[in-house]
């Protein structure tokens, strides 16, 4: 597209605090955040990050074709630049306005989901989509795991939710392909950074606030009141949920939006009972205003769970589905990558390994309260801390898990820049030595070494890292690691030594 300068000022009215543009007319192909990506025509935003700024790159963008600089510190452009740029106050709302127009875009194109909360994420949000799309309803998911059109993966992205322009950029793919529901995880770091700038959510849930990025939050308060400003991206008309065993409502009164709740709370809109649940699936029924005792089964199992269907069920069921088809639809769902996975090949050997993400103290505690519910055998956790991330975490995630398991082996999760040994001492503090405990730094001789320790009827707890495929190390060094993929190796390897 080609856009006069004097409608570019237009767009930008208020925002804009100098402009340098002699061309007629700007020609733009599209909105990059990335100068390593630019292609001849696109804008540059010269963002400034927490590592990086992009003001830094703003000649490496033009080499490649940038056809307009959009930046906010005017001390940074070069020397002697005689290109297209404009200043301006608010960069962040700069791209948003500017990708949208581009796009041609607006969040009332969708009907949008937004979750946040420490745990439940990624499972609320799949299965919103699941549901969805077994009702043939055109969907699309940002999740930690995947970003999903419809059902082709588009993405296994790095960061929780992503930033403008690639947001924006997933809205365009998405409102070209006709998609109505927009459904994506919404984490702390998006909210503070305002990645979700300029996008308005027709529902917002909260599965829990409990500790977690204490290195990026000045303070547990400040992570608290981060999550609780999604409110502030509500539409008109939008609705709050929120777990009533884990969240008070009275403070969300004050949005004066409507706010639905749920959980084992007999005072809560939708009341949950009856939990029962087996090593393969579980059972739990569901009141509401609206019907009685209407029972929910799944393949999934684990209180936290119940949560996270519930949560599911409740946004599936104010869209418009009809509660049988969000039902049969719930129980259709095996789950998310990573997330209380089993890997099927162990149970032939007697005892069950599973994959799981759990890398907070609460959702340790969850993840290990789960199994413990599910065998009579021993509970055998590996797991570890990652690095440049919440130190205070690590003593605290140490106890829970001495508290909750019967064998635990301590390794490597993503060291980053971190001492890896620094941070086993840390976690360590926490460990009761009484229990029979190991440390193991190489992650997959850990892993071995706890699946060799099971005996029929235990279970194995490979916890931290989940869906990640990556191990991360200091100066940026990843090597592939997947746990699902590495214990099965490892599996079938002691299959084969026992001679089965």
């Amino acid at each position: 597209m080609e856009i006069k300068p004097d409608k570019l000022i237009e767009l930008l009215d208020g925002n804009i605090v100098k402009t340098f543009i002699k061309s007629k007319k700007i020609k733009i192909a599209g909105i990059k955040d990335n100068s390593e990506l630019i292609d001849k025509d696109d804008v540059f935003i010269a963002f400034k990050g927490h590592t990086l700024d992009g003001h830094d790159y703003i000649s490496s963008a033009i080499e490649k074709g940038a056809s307009l600089i959009i930046a906010q510190n005017e001390n940074k452009i070069p020397s002697n630049f005689t290109k297209d740029y404009i200043i301006v106050k608010d960069i962040k709302k700069a791209a948003a306005v500017l990708a949208h127009q581009i796009y041609n875009i607006s969040t009332k194109d969708f009907q949008i989901f937004g979750v946040t909360g420490t745990n439940g994420k990624s499972t609320t949000v799949s299965l919103v989509h699941h549901i969805l799309r077994k009702n043939n309803k055109n969907s699309t998911l940002i999740s930690t795991v995947e970003i999903k059109i419809n059902d082709d993966i588009i993405k296994e992205p790095y960061n929780t939710t992503p930033g403008i322009v690639e947001l924006s950029q997933i809205l365009k793919i998405s409102k070209e392909k006709n998609i109505q529901y927009i459904n994506m995880e919404v984490s702390s770091h998006a909210i503070a950074q305002r990645r979700i700038e300029d996008t308005k959510y027709d529902i917002i849930s909260f599965t829990n606030i409990t500790r977690d990025h204490l290195d990026y939050h000045s303070s547990f308060e400040d992570y608290i009141n981060t999550k609780l400003s999604l409110v502030n991206y509500l539409k008109d008309d939008g609705v709050i949920i929120i777990n009533n065993d884990k969240l008070d409502k009275n403070i969300f009164v004050n949005s004066g939006k409507k706010v639905i709740t749920y959980g084992f709370n007999k005072g809560s809109d939708f009341v949950l009972e009856n939990f029962q649940q087996t090593a393969n699936q579980m059972r739990f029924t569901l009141t509401s205003q609206s019907f009685e005792k209407y029972e929910i089964r799944s393949q999934m199992v684990g209180k936290f769970n119940v949560y996270n269907i519930t949560n599911a069920f409740i946004i599936a069921y104010l869209l418009g589905i009809d509660k049988d088809e969000i039902a049969n639809a719930i129980f259709s769902f095996k789950g998310v990558r990573g997330r209380f996975q089993i890997v099927p090949s162990s149970l032939s050997l007697g005892f069950t390994a599973i994959i799981d993400f759990a890398h907070t103290p609460d959702a340790l505690n969850e993840v290990l309260e789960t199994a413990s519910t599910l065998t009579d055998g021993r509970i055998i956790t590996v797991f570890g801390a990652g690095g440049n991330a919440d130190q205070g975490k690590r003593k605290i995630m140490g106890e829970v898990v001495s508290s909750k398991s019967d064998v635990i082996v301590l390794t490597n999760d993503d060291p980053k820049d971190e001492d890896p040994e620094k941070i086993i001492e840390e976690v360590s503090k926490g460990i009761n030595k009484n229990k029979h405990f190991i440390v193991i730094l190489d992650r997959e001789t850990a892993i071995d070494t706890a699946l060799r320790f099971a005996n029929k009827g235990d279970i194995v707890i490979i916890a931290g890292r989940g869906h990640e495929k990556y191990q991360l190390f200091s100066h940026g060094r990843k090597i592939p690691f997947d746990d699902f993929e590495v214990t099965k190796k490892l599996i079938e390897k002691l299959k084969r030594s026992l001679g089965k």
